[in-house]
């Protein structure tokens, strides 16, 4: 979605306290949220200073939500002054109005709450009932962080609470900052049905090359020896479609197009239909096909690059997932096989990676360490 949603305000004595809010430089990160503030490029004094401010703002509020939470989000984060206060929305644009009070590291986290999509968007929405937010995990996490079994997690169209950080009054110490994010998380994972899945390289069958992301951002089937063909795949809602991520980008169709023969790119996620893709698979070799969940089409090897088009299910619009680790193909002898379970359906692989069919025989030899 694409609309703003106002706040109320968190007070400038909460700014100084909490402005330079930092965690140790060795603590390890969970997250990958990041941002860019885009400035003017002959900033005025005012905006210079506001500039300042809202870096500092950020900076401490990614930290805390990247130390805390494995969530992953790209935010554009602006200057208006004509902004009576701070808005955010679920498609990742931030904005910090003129009232100094508002560029803090509370009022940040609060906004980035709305970008991951809480307050924001219909599925939000469709997980409050009666003013109770429906989601088992996000109670459940608050009643462990609090160690009160009474708390229950409320909420309405805009907000939720408690830990929203809608009020100066919410921001009583580092830990309710710490909270907020570890809750938004659990959210987030009720409301988008979302979880990692698997670290891999997807490559086609036809070219032998690997999807990869250029430096600058492009997409490219490129060698799979190449460290920029490391996806990162997350199952998403029921029926299970995936997102797949290079960096802090997803594979994007642009401008949501549903036409075929449109070239894809890589954009930050925001939850779009268009960033989804179902695996179909073939059965055989551990084959899929990729089909983006709004337009329908399936991704297609086109020389170096990738484009959405109908499937002629020719060997260009077949892919296979090597793990993450594996950098070529082998021949190597498979261990025995175990069984796992994914959503409603099974799927079978060994300790080590390796394919097996939907039948349950494992292979003698394989020529690709597959998931599917």
């Amino acid at each position: 979605m694409n609309f703003f949603s106002k706040k109320i305000l968190v007070g400038y004595f909460f700014l100084a306290f909490f402005a330079n809010f930092s965690i140790a430089a060795d603590t390890p990160l969970k997250g990958n949220i990041t941002y860019t503030l885009h400035k003017s490029a002959t900033p005025s004094d005012d905006e210079q200073d506001a500039y300042n401010r809202i870096t500092t703002a950020m900076d401490s509020a990614v930290k805390i939500y990247n130390t805390y939470a494995s969530l992953t989000k790209h935010i554009n984060v602006y200057y208006s002054t004509g902004v009576p206060t701070a808005e955010a929305s679920s498609n990742g644009d931030l904005r910090f109005g003129k009232e100094r009070s508002y560029m803090f590291v509370g009022t940040a986290m609060h906004e980035m709450a709305h970008t991951l999509g809480m307050g924001t968007t219909q599925d939000y929405k469709n997980m409050l009932k009666d003013g109770v937010f429906q989601g088992e995990k996000a109670q459940a996490k608050l009643k462990e962080l609090t160690g009160d079994n009474s708390q229950v997690l409320k909420g309405d169209a805009q907000h939720f609470w408690p830990y929203g950080l809608n009020y100066a009054s919410e921001v009583k110490s580092e830990q309710d900052l710490i909270f907020h994010a570890q809750i938004v998380e659990a959210m987030y994972q009720d409301i988008f049905k979302e979880a990692f899945y698997m670290d891999g390289r997807i490559k086609s069958v036809a070219t032998g090359k690997c999807i990869g992301m250029e430096s600058d951002n492009s997409l490219k089937l490129m060698d799979c020896k190449d460290e920029g063909t490391v996806a990162k795949l997350f199952s998403i809602g029921e029926p299970v479609s995936y997102r797949i991520q290079y960096g802090t980008r997803v594979i994007d169709v642009p401008n949501e197009s549903t036409a075929a023969g449109v070239t894809l790119s890589t954009y930050g996620w925001n939850g779009g239909a268009h960033q989804k893709y179902f695996m179909e698979t073939t059965g055989e070799n551990g084959h899929f096909y990729l089909r983006n969940a709004k337009s329908g089409h399936y991704i297609q090897a086109v020389s170096d690059h990738l484009e959405q088009n109908p499937s002629d299910k020719g060997e260009s619009f077949l892919w296979v997932i090597l793990d993450g680790s594996v950098k070529d193909s082998t021949d190597e002898e498979p261990p025995s096989a175990i069984t796992k379970k994914w959503g409603r359906a099974p799927y079978f692989i060994n300790s080590d990676g390796w394919g097996v069919d939907v039948k349950g025989r494992g292979q003698k030899k394989a020529k690709y360490r597959v998931i599917f």
